[in-house]
């Protein structure tokens, strides 16, 4: 007899097209970057703002939008803060590239870019600029829509490697000092996962840990980052998120908290936890494994219980005697980082250059545990 599936209700997703809005308040310009563009796209434009802002709440089709920053009635960057603010999804997590002139200030260009912007392209631009801008950003991640039913193939797509998330998050923090900005690690943690299981089986508590996945996706933009630190954990890092990072996480948790799930006609609980830290809150030397250590630390904190105050102190009171040989923080943290690796099981995700330290890791820990019961 066949397993009975789980059931998943949410909100109707909509396929992407690829469809330009250029945002400018000269004909000229507006008439150059639709030639410049139409034969690959369709191409939608708006005089400013406000128009913009119409044509977007009603053109579910567009992708990517190029706004220039000086507009009459509604500027760009007027505009990219009500797209960035916005509690559609679609809207929020829209790639905004702004289009800067000789006449936009230095400061005027780091407040749109702490507000969210994805990109800059300078006037006067040429067809290879413009044609690089949106292949850039018009539908990357169309392999990621695809539905296929091996559920860990559909996970590869949407979910990155521990390795590649610790990667990509220490770039988007280095980039995000350079830009006075800031970046946000979110952790979810499916609490009830082992009921899940125990009540819908092994492969529907897995599909139900890839709709969290799809749903986190589906508020990243291109320069985010999701991956899986174990059977019922995920991490995202949204990066330039600056001033609005408070709003990216609640839309993020709002949007999990859509998801009813049902089994055998039977509504199934699913306790989604997190906890998120913002770099804004550390000093310029703060490392992204530390921000992430935060962030899990914060889970904890919100979702606290008897066993894990227990298995906390017992981890400051061997922690140092494990890592204090390693005298780099960020060492400690990189280490840190990728034990979480060999608990879960995801081998392949460890750099070769941690592998010697995490042995001795291992080996101290072990003998830690010896001279203990024997004491």
């Amino acid at each position: 007899m066949s397993e009975s599936q789980i059931q998943i209700r949410s909100k109707t997703e909509h396929k992407p097209v690829d469809e330009i809005l250029l945002v400018d308040d000269s004909p000229t310009v507006l008439a150059v970057a639709s030639k410049m563009l139409e034969e690959r796209y369709v191409v939608v434009t708006a005089a400013n703002g406000l128009e913009a802002w119409d044509i977007l709440n009603q053109n579910k089709a567009i992708t990517l939008v190029f706004s220039d920053m000086q507009m009459p009635i509604m500027n760009g960057l007027e505009l990219l803060l009500k797209i960035r603010n916005s509690e559609d999804l679609r809207l929020s997590k829209l790639p905004v590239v702004m289009i800067t002139g000789k006449s936009d200030t230095d400061a005027g260009k780091q407040a749109v870019f702490d507000i969210g912007a994805s990109d800059f392209i300078g006037k006067p631009f040429d067809t290879l600029d413009l044609i690089s801008r949106a292949r850039a950003y018009v539908n990357p991640k169309n392999s990621h829509r695809k539905r296929v039913s091996d559920i860990a193939l559909e996970e590869r797509e949407i979910i990155a490697s521990a390795s590649s998330f610790h990667s990509v998050g220490c770039q988007a923090l280095e980039f995000s000092r350079e830009n006075d900005t800031s970046i946000s690690v979110v952790y979810i943690e499916l609490g009830n996962y082992e009921e899940i299981e125990e009540i819908v089986g092994n492969q529907n508590a897995k599909a139900v840990m890839l709709t969290v996945a799809k749903r986190i996706n589906e508020t990243v933009r291109d320069e985010d980052i999701t991956t899986r630190l174990g059977v019922n954990k995920l991490a995202v890092m949204y990066s330039l998120v600056g001033s609005t990072s408070s709003t990216v996480v609640s839309r993020l948790i709002n949007h999990l908290d859509d998801i009813e799930f049902e089994f055998e006609g039977k509504p199934i609980k699913v306790d989604i936890l997190h906890g998120y830290e913002n770099s804004k809150h550390h000093d310029k030397d703060v490392t992204f494994s530390e921000i992430c250590m935060h962030a899990d630390s914060n889970l904890h904190a919100n979702n606290d219980d008897t066993d894990l105050v227990d298995i906390r102190k017992e981890a400051r009171r061997f922690g140092e005697s494990i890592f204090g040989e390693f005298k780099s923080r960020g060492k400690k943290l990189g280490l840190w980082f990728f034990l979480k690796s060999v608990i879960s099981g995801d081998f392949e995700a460890i750099p070769k250059q941690y592998e010697l330290e995490l042995l001795t890791i291992m080996k101290r820990y072990i003998k830690f545990i010896e001279d203990r019961d024997k004491a």
